[in-house]
């Protein structure tokens, strides 16, 4: 008979608070799960690749490859920053560590689809539903690792059906890192449970959340919400 009962036990950090202040914590605690073995390569979800360049150089001494996900060409400026985000110097001294940097694949939940150019018809895309889902369980950095998976996936930065970590945060740093099945987009939901998306572990992640005072989707400009605790700028859905 086949045993049911067998399991792992893993620790997951919850921080007090989302932000960049907990960004070095998270890099040891990625470094950590590493040492596994099991996981091959590490996704960060950076758009300047500042974060990506950090987790890279933690991880430069073990065979684990890293992914920057950065800002693709819709999202035409953030923060004041032409496209391409990952430039200069930044950009050669990740080349150097062999970080691949995807910065031309569409974000899935962050406005690049047709669907999100209906919304201002009054058509509530699906993947609106996915993000606040995901805000809701982990804050903006699970939703935003998420979503570096899918677009690794989609760049084929990294296969499907492998488990890779996944590191995000909210606007800034990383305060979240993941370990998940990789899919394709199209995938994520897929009849066939061998190809849908999973996380299978929570390795950090904030435990209150903080929501921006409004987000840009698109073309479309939303006010989050009115009362509680909200990240003071307003930035690109991530």
């Amino acid at each position: 008979m086949k045993e049911l009962s067998l399991f792992d036990v893993r620790r997951t950090t919850y921080f007090h608070a989302p932000g960049a202040h907990n960004t070095e914590k998270v890099v040891r605690l990625v470094r950590e799960r590493t040492e596994d073995g099991d996981i091959k390569q590490v996704l960060v979800a950076s758009v300047t690749g500042q974060t990506a360049f950090r987790v890279a150089e933690e991880l430069k001494d073990r065979n684990i490859s890293v992914v920057c996900v950065s800002g693709p060409p819709s999202w035409r400026t953030y923060h004041g920053i032409a496209h391409p985000f990952v430039t200069g110097d930044l950009r050669e001294k990740l080349e150097r560590l062999g970080v691949t940097v995807v910065d031309k694949t569409p974000s899935t939940l962050s406005g690049d689809t047709i669907d999100y150019s209906l919304a201002r018809y009054g058509y509530t895309p699906a993947s609106w539903l996915v993000a606040e889902t995901l805000e809701a369980v982990g804050g903006y950095g699970l939703k935003t690792a998420v979503e570096a998976i899918l677009m690794a996936t989609d760049s084929a930065a990294v296969p499907p059906s492998v488990d890779v970590i996944s590191v995000a945060g909210s606007d800034r740093g990383a305060d979240t890192a993941i370990v998940a099945r990789t899919t394709y987009s199209y995938s994520m939901f897929s009849r066939d449970s061998d190809n849908r998306f999973q996380v299978k572990e929570i390795i950090a992640m904030p435990r209150e959340k903080k929501w921006y005072r409004s987000i840009t989707i698109a073309e479309q400009v939303v006010r989050e919400i009115d009362k509680g605790e909200t990240l003071e700028e307003t930035s690109e859905s991530k």
